[in-house]
């Protein structure tokens, strides 16, 4: 890589050619700075830039820069189908919408969960995506075994939680059904991204009455709320890496009804969300993971004062000044909510379906493709990627 340098003596001016040599780690250093769809326009520059930006190590560092600073943050917009927004430009972009194969593909999904940009879909019938918005990635999971073959629903029993194994360095989904009567307790099968295949867990050996679907994943392991027969609400935690269970205590909350309550992750900690209907929104949070007596109240909205009515309230992220919250209302408002002022206004984001759910992830190069059949890579392939290859000249950096 050659830098041309014009210095200026007098009248005279005189070009020299400066050859530096950066060292790999410094290049490293530099392209782990830059946004996921600048590296992924990076990666035609030379085979040696694009070896270095697919490589696992700086996958994990751009990945852990983006956490610690907060930045490549996205939004991802669901009505009936997926949109994409930065949310540093939340309020002057226009969501753009996926494209197709992805749009005809993840049609009529919905969430599960996200971690490291990573997102878990399913659908009705029920079919199970893991998605990488970044990278415009998509990986089909195998069908579960036929005792698990049944539709997801709040009324059901059947559990889904999707986060990630430190222990073996994979991104898993987790299955519980919980409605096999008798001794045998709950059944437990989790899939693994890198062998792309389910297995049987040692069954969970009580049965238990759970409040909502989906597993809520912090510090290697996935949370539900949940109930013991004959006893108190507590916070049932399946851990991904060594594969056990144990309970978590809950705040000490004004509510008794557990109905009013509701489990999220926010701000990198696990978080309890108490629904005083038609009085307050109380959102608590657990300062260190694990330490039952760690539980704090973050804050509060109050109804009517602060919001007419709601039925749900979400929150999603803090502004960068750490002022605002921003809210989810009903599946129908984006409000930043003032927490000093206790007052809110309407996130103005450009054509909002009138039904829609949002979810604030952190864009990543983390890949999909273990074990990938020649069939599914060819999927992949996005029309916005074959652009990029015949617009950018290949180069060999020198």
């Amino acid at each position: 890589m050659t830098f041309h340098v014009q210095l200026r003596d007098g009248p005279q001016s005189q070009r020299l050619n400066v050859t530096p040599y950066l060292t790999e780690f410094l290049v490293s250093e530099i392209l782990s700075r830059l946004p996921v769809k600048t590296l992924l326009q990076y990666r035609c520059v030379s085979k040696p830039w694009c070896s270095l930006i697919d490589s696992p190590r700086f996958v994990k560092t751009h990945l852990k820069r983006s956490i610690e600073h907060n930045t490549n943050t996205g939004l991802i917009i669901r009505g009936d189908n997926f949109h994409l927004v930065d949310f540093d430009c939340l309020e002057q972009a226009t969501p753009v919408e996926i494209d197709d194969p992805l749009r005809i593909r993840l049609y009529g999904c919905s969430i599960v969960s996200n971690i490291d940009g990573l997102h878990c879909l399913y659908n009705p019938k029920p079919d199970i995506f893991i998605w990488n918005p970044a990278t415009r990635k998509c990986r089909h999971l195998p069908d579960a075994p036929a005792d698990f073959n049944r539709p997801f629903g709040f009324g059901g029993t059947s559990l889904c939680g999707f986060g990630y194994d430190a222990v073996n360095d994979d991104y898993k989904v987790m299955r519980i059904r919980t409605d096999d009567h008798g001794l045998a307790g709950s059944k437990v099968i989790v899939y693994g991204l890198k062998t792309h295949s389910w297995k049987r867990l040692k069954n969970i050996p009580y049965q238990f009455q759970h409040f909502g679907v989906w597993g809520m994943f912090m510090g290697g392991a996935l949370h539900w709320i949940t109930i013991k027969s004959g006893g108190c609400p507590s916070i049932l935690a399946v851990d991904l890496g060594v594969e056990n269970q144990r309970e978590i205590p809950l705040p000490r909350l004004q509510t008794k009804n557990v109905n009013q309550l509701s489990i999220i992750t926010f701000e990198k900690s696990l978080c309890i969300l108490e629904y005083l209907f038609g009085v307050r929104l109380n959102v608590w949070v657990m300062k260190d993971y694990g330490v039952g007596n760690s539980w704090c109240k973050l804050f509060s909205v109050d109804q009517p004062k602060v919001i007419r009515s709601f039925v749900s309230i979400t929150p999603l992220a803090f502004s960068k000044s750490r002022k605002d919250v921003l809210l989810e209302v009903d599946n129908k408002k984006v409000m930043w909510y003032d927490l000093k002022k206790k007052k809110v206004k309407t996130a103005k984001i450009a054509n909002l379906p009138s039904i829609f759910d949002l979810e604030v992830y952190t864009q990543s190069l983390v890949p999909l493709d273990y074990n990938m059949t020649s069939d599914e890579k060819q999927l992949q392939k996005q029309p916005k990627e074959k652009k990029i290859q015949q617009q950018v000249q290949k180069r060999d950096v020198r």
